[in-house]
């Protein structure tokens, strides 16, 4: 802990810098990747300077089974066409893709995507992309939100853990209302809907 404070600030920050996040995630949590390690379909200029400078959390939060280590792997960040995952292109259309996503973060088969020109979280479901509705709606704004709403999973993740019922269902009360003021699409995401229901 910073200064031997204990507790961890409220004070939330719109973009969160490395020493915030790691204060909550562990430190080496973040992945950090060069220019060279981006790849060119990720054109959304923020998105690529928050990697470059501050880093995303590549971690398991287990309390709630996201999970973002892939990251790490040498195609970590592989370009999907969104249009194809997303139904909106039709099956004899071959022109080459030009809107791009890239997976962020897991949860079972449910996956957080970036989008690779305008920088928002989606929420893609691969169950159901033949019929377009892999598309289940913005789960973050941005990148850097993201990165904040993992850090205050984690920062909870103990009494998220607890055997009391009682602190469990208040914690996941607290988180979510702190979650959604960092982030207002949290409020209506079928993706951050399955991970509360865990506390139900």
């Amino acid at each position: 802990m910073h200064g031997g404070h204990k507790v961890k600030s409220n004070d939330v920050p719109l973009i969160p810098d490395a020493a915030w996040l790691e204060e909550r995630l562990g430190k080496g949590s973040l992945w950090r990747p060069g220019e060279g390690d981006l790849p060119a379909e990720l054109t959304h200029a923020s998105s690529r300077e928050f990697l470059l400078t501050v880093g995303f959390p590549a971690v398991h939060l287990e309390v709630v089974g996201i999970d973002t280590r892939h990251l790490r792997d040498e195609d970590g960040l592989e370009p999907f066409d969104a249009d194809e995952i997303y139904g909106e292109r039709y099956p004899d259309d071959d022109s080459p893709p030009k809107n791009f996503c890239f997976t962020i973060a897991t949860c079972s088969d449910q996956h957080l995507m970036l989008g690779a020109d305008l920088g928002g979280i989606t929420h893609y479901d691969p169950n159901g992309w033949d019929h377009g509705a892999g598309w289940q709606g913005e789960a973050a704004d941005s990148l850097p939100k993201l990165a904040v709403l993992l850090a205050l999973i984690a920062e909870s993740s103990d009494a998220l853990d607890s055997a009391d019922d009682a602190v469990r269902v208040a914690a996941a009360g607290e988180l979510r209302r702190r979650m959604i003021d960092v982030d207002p699409f949290v409020d209506d995401s079928a993706f951050w809907d399955g991970i509360f229901e865990l506390f139900d």
